[in-house]
């Protein structure tokens, strides 16, 4: 693997990052803004990208690799979940923080982050392989997710009151669900999809990349940086999370006769900084959201460097 090229990527995706930070301190951005491109991309643009993947021209998932794909889905979440234990014996958060940090290690970008860093290294045809990672991701979100969200907040004696989580796990079935189950539907059964239809996705899709590592700018340009950076345990969470565990499960299991590209997209999943939902659900409770930013921030930031460093063990 060549890492000049792979740094080459990370740093043309900081560059779109940076223009997003510079457009929300410009003020060419305000909040209602900025939720509403959210929803384009999150709603729209992305489950284009991701349908895209299995029928565009640069479409080459392979189906005997699904099951081996499975395989590695389940256990980069074993892994996440015994590594949240690991972090929280380390690095001794306190009793109201325990569950955001497990909740930031279980739970990092492995769609919104996850699709322009992992297609930009291997191409758009490992998207399939990304899209099991994301149902597994809602399916683990809406359920443990919701429970972690909750017990920080019942530790920290700020839930809030009226919060229904059997409502909110019915956010499961959303537009990103969705279309990757139709994704998966058109790869298994190899559907032939019309050419409009291909070039309607190809164009809408191709606009993810850019405005979504715009959007991950504009977040980070709203953060207390100055708070982010003097939060030592982040700093440990981070290097643990995003560095050793990564580098670990590489060294262990490279031995093993897997697909190259399918164990990649495993490694750079869990190379992946938190994911920016976990503000979301913690905030709906009533848990410190502000540590989840902090994790949040400071993760997309590194990300920059640990991703290309991660790429050196493969």
């Amino acid at each position: 693997m060549d890492i000049q090229i792979i740094l080459q990527q990370m740093l043309m995706l900081f560059a779109m990052m940076m223009t997003g930070y510079f457009i929300w301190k410009k003020g060419w951005f305000d909040e209602n803004a900025y939720q509403r491109l959210s929803k384009v991309v999150v709603n729209i643009l992305n489950p284009m990208l991701v349908v895209n993947g299995v029928m565009g021209k640069d479409s080459t998932g392979d189906k005997s690799l699904l099951l081996q794909n499975l395989g590695f889905v389940a256990l980069f979440f074993i892994l996440l979940s015994l590594a949240s234990f690991v972090l929280i014996w380390i690095l001794r958060p306190e009793k109201s923080q325990r569950s955001l940090y497990r909740l930031m290690a279980i739970f990092p970008n492995v769609g919104f982050m996850g699709i322009p860093v992992i297609s930009s290294i291997y191409g758009a045809g490992c998207i399939i392989y990304i899209v099991f990672y994301m149902l597994g991701y809602n399916l683990l979100l809406y359920t443990y997710g919701l429970f972690l969200a909750k017990k920080a907040a019942e530790d920290a004696g700020t839930l809030l009151a009226g919060t229904n989580a059997q409502k909110q796990w019915k956010r499961m079935v959303n537009p990103g669900v969705v279309f990757s189950l139709v994704a998966v539907g058109i790869f298994l059964l190899n559907l032939s999809v019309p050419a409009p239809v291909v070039n309607f996705c190809d164009y809408m899709g191709n606009a993810t990349i850019p405005l979504s590592m715009l959007l991950i700018g504009m977040s980070i340009a709203k953060a207390d940086i100055k708070s982010i950076f003097s939060d030592g345990r982040i700093y440990g969470f981070t290097i643990i999370k995003m560095v050793a565990l990564p580098i670990a499960a590489i060294l262990l299991l490279k031995s093993f006769k897997a697909d190259p590209v399918i164990f990649g997209v495993f490694a750079l999943e869990l190379s992946m900084p938190v994911g920016n939902i976990v503000t979301l659900i913690a905030k709906e409770y009533g848990a410190d959201e502000a540590a989840c930013t902090n994790g949040i921030v400071l993760s997309t930031l590194a990300s920059i460097f640990t991703i290309p460093i991660v790429c050196i063990f493969l």
